[in-house]
């Protein structure tokens, strides 16, 4: 089987988890990708090939939208490489990043499934410049194109994937066009991350992008709350975007008890993690993957949305429903070792059992074997 991404590194991507289990589990993997991304970690890149847990990585692609953009610059070299490994079927992760994945289907007649984070049309993406302005200036205009691209995409797959919790209601509308949809959880898998990293429960911590899409504006409001109506003695908060500006003035108010840093790589974010008390996150319905790394390192989670009823309140999250409740609610967590301790336990446990790489690995597994065998009987 085919993987496409735009950029695909473990020491980056927690979702490479996938199908590096898969590949670890002695199927036929290869990972087509680009070799050099900008993304919340900075400036990255990664080996033009590699084998990890038997997953073959290729990265013909300089760049990232080389891939996203003009899939056929490399596309002798991909061809080449897809002959060698003969797959029966190709996923694409995405669908900004539909090109490649769907001229491999096409060129090799194979089956083609998708993984998308959403699937309601108004955060469905354009695979067109500019559609960010498109979606603000003319939102209405943007549904419906997005609706009819979302349509044209899901007629050309065997199946989809999608990650986000609350769009499960949209499954049976959808399979009127595409026979299997599925909803996977985000993977989140946690790599060699040391447990034995010192934690100290009065910080907290926010890792993620800066940008409304995150909800950063709830962040620069409640940021001022935490620092003055809770034990917390430091809050650090890691990643870029526009609200970057307004951290970067809160961290010169409360010199020292805010951290601001614009980029980790993703090991070293992790290890950060680990050092918390906390994760506090805004976010109404994204921000997955830092959820799932405050369950995965064991590091109680507080929001202030319910995300879709995604979250288990008072199992794997505690989360205040107003920012008046928000001092009381990591108040009590700072103080009580009974609570800590049971927010570490079912985060813990939502991680493995929805998150890691074996869990969201085998998902994958068990569907794109249906497909190859519905593929194989046509």
């Amino acid at each position: 089987m085919v993987f496409t991404f735009p950029f695909c590194s473990p020491e980056v991507n927690s979702i490479s988890g996938g199908p590096i289990y898969i590949g670890s589990q002695g199927h036929d993997v290869l990972v087509v990708t680009a070799r050099h991304t900008e993304s919340l970690k900075g400036s990255v890149s990664a080996p033009g090939s590699e084998t990890i847990q038997g997953t073959e990585f290729f990265r013909p692609y300089s760049h990232a939208k080389d891939l996203t953009w003009r899939p056929q610059v490399c596309w002798l070299d991909v061809q080449k490489k897809v002959i060698e490994h003969n797959p029966h079927v190709v996923i694409g992760f995405g669908e900004p990043f539909y090109r490649l994945p769907l001229r491999i289907s096409r060129y090799f007649n194979i089956p083609l499934v998708m993984f998308f984070e959403y699937l309601r049309p108004e955060k469905f993406s354009l695979p067109i410049r500019g559609s960010g302005k498109i979606k603000t200036v003319f939102p209405g205009f943007y549904r419906r194109c997005s609706r009819l691209f979302r349509r044209y995409l899901l007629k050309q797959c065997s199946a989809i994937m999608f990650s986000y919790y609350g769009d499960r209601p949209l499954i049976p509308a959808l399979k009127a066009i595409c026979q299997a949809v599925h909803y996977v959880p985000w993977c989140t898998e946690m790599r060699d991350v040391s447990s034995t990293v010192k934690r100290n429960r009065n910080v907290g911590i926010y890792i993620g992008s800066l940008t409304a899409f995150k909800n950063a504006a709830e962040l620069v409001e409640n940021i001022p709350i935490i620092l003055e109506h809770t034990e917390t003695e430091q809050f650090i908060v890691v990643g870029p975007g526009e609200f970057a500006p307004q951290v970067r003035q809160l961290s010169e108010k409360y010199k020292p008890k805010i951290k601001y840093i614009e980029s980790l790589s993703r090991p070293e974010a992790m290890r950060l993690l680990r050092s918390t008390g906390y994760g506090y996150t805004p976010v109404t319905d994204s921000g997955l993957g830092f959820i799932g790394d405050c369950w995965g390192s064991e590091t109680p989670l507080i929001t202030s949305h319910r995300l879709d009823g995604f979250l288990r309140k008072d199992v794997d999250t505690l989360i205040a429903d107003s920012a008046h409740e928000l001092p009381h609610v990591i108040n009590s967590l700072l103080v009580s070792d009974d609570l800590f301790e049971c927010m570490q336990r079912g985060g813990k446990q939502r991680y493995e059992s929805d998150h890691s790489a074996q869990a969201v690995g085998g998902k994958y597994l068990k569907i794109l074997q249906k497909v190859i065998q519905l593929g194989s009987e046509a």
